[in-house]
């Protein structure tokens, strides 16, 4: 018969187990987690803000030319709207030129579009973002220039021989040759 001898056992069964340690690499990834969290959550409120100072800081832009009713000397060509990704809604004449018809718009985004529709030639547009003294102006291939602005954009300096052309609107003829 085998004996087993038990004395060491009861100091095994005494002894209270210790939590083992999380390892330093867990509790390293667990800070760097939290602080990721904390900086996409700054981010957040900062665009939060931003947007909201920014809706209530921007007045609206008005144009006078784009609010009269539209005529049928209005529309624009479906390979001109196209092309120039404006709302075909928008479009309405505002002068004539050497360089061609030439036709105030807002983009669908609501930015400011003057475009012009030479003869025998593509469509070309210029816009900028909506603001109360927004101005887009087109070079014609003679060195005019037409201008298109918000109502509370500034007039071109007529010492400079820029002349109205109706309403939000300003051409500069070409210089003299020779």
């Amino acid at each position: 018969m085998k004996t087993f001898d038990d004395t060491g056992i009861f100091e095994l069964v005494d002894e209270a187990p210790e939590a083992p340690e999380p390892p330093r690499r867990a509790r390293q990834a667990v800070a760097v987690l939290v602080a990721a969290a904390l900086v996409v959550a700054a981010g957040v409120a900062w665009l939060l803000l931003a947007r909201t100072s920014d809706d209530t800081a921007a007045a609206p832009m008005t144009v006078a030319l784009l609010e009269r009713e539209a005529q049928p000397t209005d529309e624009l060509l479906a390979d001109v709207v196209d092309e120039t990704s404006i709302d075909p809604t928008t479009s309405r004449f505002a002068v004539r030129t050497t360089a061609g018809q030439h036709y105030a718009a807002k983009r669908w985004d609501g930015g400011l579009c003057l475009v012009v529709v030479p003869e025998g030639d593509a469509a070309r547009a210029v816009c900028t973002a909506p603001s109360p003294t927004a101005t887009v102006t087109l070079l014609g291939e003679d060195s005019s220039q037409v201008r298109l602005g918000a109502d509370d954009a500034p007039a071109p300096d007529a010492a400079e021989g820029w002349r109205s052309a109706g309403t939000n609107v300003w051409v500069l003829d070409a210089p003299a040759a020779g």
